[in-house]
């Protein structure tokens, strides 16, 4: 016991020594939370709790904030009575209160038992303020038994209770916190970006930065304006990047979990990168509305996060949509932020600390989400998190986040522009079949890209639609409509894969396949003009729902298939076959008569040589579509195409999406889920789409579902080839 009392003395003279600092004013930020790291490795936390009684003089206390009388703390709390209760804390019980005048306040009465937390919190209280801590209103050390900190209480309480709401608060009193319907994605980034700035002050304006390691839903708190405030600040401490971290901080409470965020929870809790981490995860919370870190379960979490991160990428907003939160009402403007927003997630999950963003650039992202994904200034720490350089092109990466995820997406990882071309582009300007029109024309034809001409938006821009005077008319003469997509200057990835397809339907031809009218280049930025497909994608006549959307019937989902089929069968015929490599519904547009046409040739590629089986690349395309070889290898084989067609193929049978984390358990993976089914006749009909209400040929059914197996084969060689497919579709279909 004489070593433990040697400790606790020198803590008690560190605290001493601090305060008198203070009232000499000689300290600094940078001494914040240093002084009480001291003691010697055989301090034993949990024993010292025998000397609190040598610790319970209060004038060797920093004394920060108002002082209140015993009596005012009764008061208050009407003598804490159970009404009054909110709940035990770690350094001490908590209980509503209403001081004279009428100020709501939040009363702990601190454990003294743990009082290293108490003498860290008002030390910090002390050094460090900023608007979006939780206001701290007082102390009283009065009592010679207790002592009682004061803080303005949260009408919204905590951001956990906001996205949980359980209708009353446990201390019967009412709050505005609502269901997690309320909570519209304008306030949750708001809290979002109000967390941010705090912890930015306590990364960046304090010398030496200072690590929260608390941040979590629970530790944000909501006043009655939404603004966020943060709490728990008892574990604050000076950043610590060495191996060896001060004796003291590992013995303060950290939730079991954190040891999962890539480091041993000693080490890497003292860390600004750690505290960015958290937050990744806290925005995660906002995007997908699941509260998913509540219960300290690491398996739990790490499950839950390898699923959700696998939606997220920089290359395919339309995935995305299968994890926001459902109850969120956004239109396709919002959509874009909260796909940002969750970009920033991933970026803040990256498992190694160098490559995460500062707190700095994530609060600047936050202002402006839409500017995440295009921004030079934002890129250069996102493409930083992704370890490519600013002239690269970003799929779905292998960003490494999570710990089973690195491998699961290994093969959708990131290829430098400079080493791997799409295709084999010449100048787009030597292509005598293109138009190449003025700026004035597509401003004149979008009416000057008026919002309301939108048709639809991915990461490359936005498409309007348009209405452009033909050539062979005169001014005064008709007009046809037209798809004007609009690349963003700033999206290197998105300009060179423009080029790309500008080339590429510049130089081919076939009835299935878009059709390109021609281009504009303008200060930087490249445009498509594309004749108009009236129908739109076939993605959203297949699960799409509403009024407007009626369900495709069998003989017309044949006839798609068959024209997108065709349409694949033409670039494997080529003398030089171009794999598409990124074959899905949404790739498959459709004119007034449901005429499929191919487009979106962005990631298409050159073919294996007669001396080769398959090309080796950077693997790019879309989760859940991608061939199994593709993914292992990065090997792409003309039949990769064949694989992605089978996948489309078990989509329009069932009616359901490649990827959807909101089926139950074992059914998230559509492929995987039905394969068994497609074997058996018997079970076909459980699979099929209900919008069919049963009126569809039962044997071609079967027949379209052995095809899908056949297309699905995980040997390539095993697969038929799409002409295969495409004449057994024919036939099929002509067996009525």
């Amino acid at each position: 016991m004489s070593a433990v009392y040697d400790n606790w003395e020198r803590l008690v003279s560190a605290t001493i020594r601090r305060e008198e600092l203070r009232l000499s004013a000689l300290r600094t930020p940078s001494d914040v939370s240093s002084a009480s790291l001291s003691s010697s490795s055989s301090f034993n936390f949990a024993s010292s709790s025998t000397k609190v009684s040598s610790f319970n003089n209060s004038s060797r206390l920093p004394a920060v904030g108002k002082s209140f009388t015993h009596d005012q703390i009764l008061l208050a709390t009407d003598y804490f009575s159970k009404s009054n209760f909110i709940k035990h804390g770690r350094s001490g019980d908590l209980f509503y209160g209403v001081l004279e005048g009428g100020l709501q306040v939040v009363v702990k009465k601190v454990d003294l038992s743990v009082s290293s937390y108490l003498v860290n919190e008002l030390e910090i209280l002390g050094k460090v303020s900023h608007s979006r801590f939780v206001p701290f209103l007082g102390h009283c050390f009065e009592n010679g038994n207790n002592t009682f900190l004061v803080y303005k209480y949260m009408l919204n309480k905590d951001l956990s209770s906001c996205l949980s709401y359980r209708g009353i608060a446990p201390d019967g009193i009412k709050v505005d916190c609502q269901k997690s319907t309320s909570l519209s994605w304008a306030t949750r980034l708001k809290i979002a970006t109000g967390a941010a700035k705090g912890l930015c002050y306590l990364h960046h304006e304090c010398v030496p930065p200072l690590v929260h390691r608390n941040v979590e839903a629970r530790s944000i708190l909501i006043d009655e304006n939404f603004e966020a405030r943060i709490g728990r600040l008892a574990d604050v401490c000076t950043e610590k990047k060495e191996r060896h971290q001060n004796r003291i901080s590992r013995l303060l409470w950290l939730p079991k979990f954190r040891a999962s965020e890539g480091g041993t929870a000693g080490s890497s809790n003292a860390m600004c990168a750690y505290d960015i981490y958290c937050f990744g995860k806290v925005l995660l919370e906002l995007v997908t509305g699941h509260p998913g870190f509540d219960d300290h379960n690491v398996s739990s979490i790490n499950g839950w996060m390898d699923k959700v991160l696998c939606y997220i990428n920089t290359y395919d907003k339309e995935l995305f949509v299968n994890i926001v939160d459902p109850s969120l009402v956004v239109d396709q403007d919002l959509l874009t932020e909260v796909w940002a927003a969750a970009v920033v997630a991933k970026a803040c999950l990256n498992p190694q600390h160098s490559k995460r963003p500062q707190m700095l650039h994530i609060v600047e992202a936050l202002k402006d989400p839409k500017s995440v994904r295009f921004s030079t200034y934002v890129r250069s720490w996102l493409d930083g998190q992704l370890g490519t350089s600013e002239k690269t092109r970003v799929t779905e990466g292998m960003t490494g986040v999570g710990t089973s995820q690195a491998n699961t997406n290994a093969a959708f990882s990131i290829g430098d522009s400079k080493s791997e071309e799409v295709y084999p582009i010449g100048d787009i300007s030597d292509l005598p079949n293109l138009r190449i029109y003025t700026y004035a024309e597509l401003l004149a034809a979008t009416k000057s890209f008026r919002s309301d001409r939108v048709l639809g938006e991915g990461w490359f821009g936005r498409v309007y639609k348009g209405w452009i005077h033909d050539k062979s008319t005169s001014k005064g003469g008709s007009q046809s409509p037209v798809a004007i997509k609009k690349w963003n200057p700033e999206s290197l990835q998105g300009i060179e894969q423009c080029t790309s397809e500008i080339w590429m339907l510049g130089k081919l031809s076939h009835p299935n396949l878009i059709k390109l009218h021609g281009y504009c280049w303008h200060n930087g930025a490249l445009f498509a003009v594309f004749e108009y497909m009236q129908k739109g994608s076939f993605k959203n006549h297949l699960f799409g729902r509403g009024s407007s959307i009626q369900p495709l019937q069998w003989d017309v989902r044949f006839k798609i298939l068959i024209g997108a089929g065709r349409a694949l069968a033409f670039f494997h015929a080529l003398k030089k076959p171009v794999i598409y490599r990124d074959f899905k519904a949404s790739s498959i547009l459709l004119d007034g008569s449901y005429n499929a046409k191919l487009s979106d040739f962005g990631l298409a590629e050159m073919g294996p040589s007669d001396s080769q089986s398959h090309v080796s690349t950077h693997v790019m395309g879309t989760y859940g579509y991608a061939a199994p070889e593709y993914i292992a290898t990065g090997h792409l084989y003309v039949k990769s195409d064949v694989y992605g067609f089978g996948v489309v193929l078990a989509e329009v049978l069932t009616g359901l999406r490649a990827l959807d984390v909101n089926r139950q358990q074992g059914k998230h993976n559509l492929v995987d889920w039905i394969k068994p089914h497609l074997s058996d006749k018997r079970k076909i009909t459980s699979i099929m789409d209900s919008r069919l209400e049963g009126k569809y040929p039962i044997k071609a059914a079967v027949d379209v579902a052995q095809l899908t197996l056949r297309c699905l084969a995980s040997n390539p060689e095993a697969r038929p080839s799409m002409k295969e497919v495409v004449d057994a579709l024919e036939h099929i279909a002509s067996a009525k």
